[in-house]
């Protein structure tokens, strides 16, 4: 905090230095030119006096005390050790009560978080075993953390599990647009562009998702040399229940 105090204040003085002073003062010139220095030195007031500090306010950690370098992996060790010492406790508790599974979950973001994806993608599998398997966030989870654990490859499994949330909700775009991005790995461009034409007219114009799609088709459509709009779009298909 006091750092940050220490920056804004020196930052505040350079900013007067550059800026307002070279143009002082305001008695020269006429009309115009004065309204012109005087709205110059309100709006570099407001972006170092008031807008910086908002800023830092809304996005930084004002409280947070100050750490020299030299004290930050001490820090991230602290933190580290406090999570694991917290995994430690599910891991036990998990020992006696293996069928809950908030727990389960619990310590599969856990394990996610520190890097474990492995086990992560184990506590998850068994999440999945003692939930509600309409439960498609499960299996979204399980998906992000094989994807995680094979470094952006979807592999076989994590396939299983998309296709699993499309067996509960048909239409998630989430699910469509990574099992088409598996085809593009497979070296099936046609087959993600057909899945992706499919996702892009189901998708309302307000979707997030829709940005995305629209970039990879144009990606795809650059690569490919033919025009998007010859590839029947294609919807997944369906996963008997």
């Amino acid at each position: 905090m006091v750092l940050f105090l220490t920056t804004l204040l020196l930052l505040t003085i350079g900013a007067l230095s550059l800026f307002i002073f070279p143009i002082l003062p305001l008695n020269r010139g006429h009309g115009k030119d004065k309204r012109a220095k005087l709205i110059y030195i309100c709006f570099v007031f407001f972006l170092f006096a008031v807008l910086v500090p908002v800023l830092y306010g809304w996005r930084g950690k004002a409280l947070m005390p100050d750490y020299p370098l030299a004290f930050r992996d001490t820090l991230q060790a602290e933190e580290k050790t406090h999570l694991m010492a917290k995994v430690r406790r599910m891991e036990k508790y998990l020992e006696a009560y293996s069928d809950d599974e908030i727990v389960w979950r619990h310590l599969a973001q856990a394990y996610r978080s520190a890097g474990y994806y492995d086990k992560a993608a184990t506590a998850y599998r068994n999440a999945i075993e003692w939930g509600i398997p309409e439960d498609i966030s499960g299996w979204h989870s399980l998906a992000e953390t094989l994807i995680q654990a094979n470094n952006g490859r979807i592999t076989g499994e994590a396939q299983k599990a998309l296709e699993n949330v499309l067996r509960y909700r048909p239409d998630d775009p989430k699910a469509i647009y990574f099992l088409g991005l598996a085809r593009l790995q497979n070296k099936e461009p046609q087959k993600a562009l057909a899945l992706w034409r499919h996702l892009e007219q189901t998708l309302s114009g307000e979707d997030p998702w829709l940005t995305v799609i629209h970039e990879r088709i144009a990606f795809l459509q650059k690569t490919l040399r033919t025009d998007a709009r010859a590839i029947k779009p294609q919807a997944p298909l369906p996963v008997i229940k």
